[in-house]
């Protein structure tokens, strides 16, 4: 596993671990108050947890108080016991993650899920290399919860979660740091990745979009990404809202997306682009757009 990493400085009181794909660990994002931190998701497992705080303890930040999940998914949330503090998360968040501390996590139970169809295969394969022995595996739902949003005060700095939803899980929430005008996205912009082909849908995306850029920030940051500025955060979802309104209003006639979309955007569609036609699509046919 990964060793030795440091944190990143986004702003003088946000520093964030970087993800790593090899075992798709997220960005876990440190905020610094006065009084206490703050982290940003769990880890993908103990020995990710206990390296965020290794780095947390050289750079003599002040001491974890809470962990903040952004959604439920595995490599969000299986280092929150090891991390020692209480978790905040959306009710759903805790729901979910409490169904997950009840299932069996072998090898062979992880490939039957898989077969039925209720795990994804591309998780199962990274869950077995982030944590090849699961059997003292402790999962721990988060305790303190929230319908809509929360705030924690760490003295000097305020930390808002908000719950937006959205296509990759209804749960998911975005963390807002108003002082440094840093907003930590996790996956919530990501597609659906169960019940088939990644899915987009209007309804899901277009009002998160909305909740999104109403916020006056900076900084983005996803949860397998880089920091963004604004001007480049915008650059990224201007083209997906596009290419979600083109399917929206032409289904899968490929000719006028692309048409629609080379006028509108002045450029041609790329392959990133098309992956995203492709997802609205297939959303479009689980009648869902």
């Amino acid at each position: 596993m990964p060793g030795g990493a440091v944190l990143r400085r986004m702003t003088p009181r946000v520093s964030y671990l970087p993800a790593d794909h090899k075992t798709d660990r997220p960005n876990l994002v440190v905020v610094t108050g006065s009084l206490a931190s703050l982290v940003v998701d769990a880890g993908a497992s103990p020995a990710h947890a206990r390296q965020l705080l290794d780095a947390m303890g050289e750079q003599g930040l002040q001491p974890l108080r809470y962990a903040a999940l952004t959604h439920w998914h595995w490599d969000h949330v299986f280092g929150l016991a090891a991390l020692g503090v209480p978790g905040l998360a959306h009710e759903e968040t805790r729901r979910h993650v409490a169904h997950q501390a009840a299932l069996d996590w072998s090898d062979e139970a992880l490939d039957r899920r898989v077969a039925d169809g209720s795990e994804i295969g591309f998780c199962r394969d990274m869950i077995k290399l982030e944590l090849p022995d699961r059997s003292g595996l402790v999962i721990r739902p988060p305790e303190v919860t929230y319908r809509d949003s929360l705030k924690v005060h760490l003295g000097d700095i305020t930390v808002q979660a908000v719950h937006v939803g959205g296509d990759h899980g209804e749960d998911c929430s975005f963390v807002y740091v108003p002082e440094e005008r840093v907003l930590i996205l996790g996956d919530c912009l990501g597609a659906d990745l169960y019940g088939g082909p990644p899915a987009y849908t209007g309804d899901g995306l277009f009002a998160l979009l909305d909740k999104l850029e109403a916020f006056e920030a900076d900084w983005y940051l996803s949860g397998h990404g880089e920091p963004n500025s604004r001007d480049a955060f915008m650059d990224y979802v201007r083209p997906l809202r596009l290419v979600g309104e083109l399917v929206v209003s032409h289904g899968r006639d490929r000719e006028r997306i692309a048409a629609g979309f080379e006028r509108q955007a002045g450029r041609p569609m790329n392959d990133d682009d098309w992956w995203d036609a492709e997802a609205f699509m297939v959303g479009l046919e689980r009648g869902r757009g």
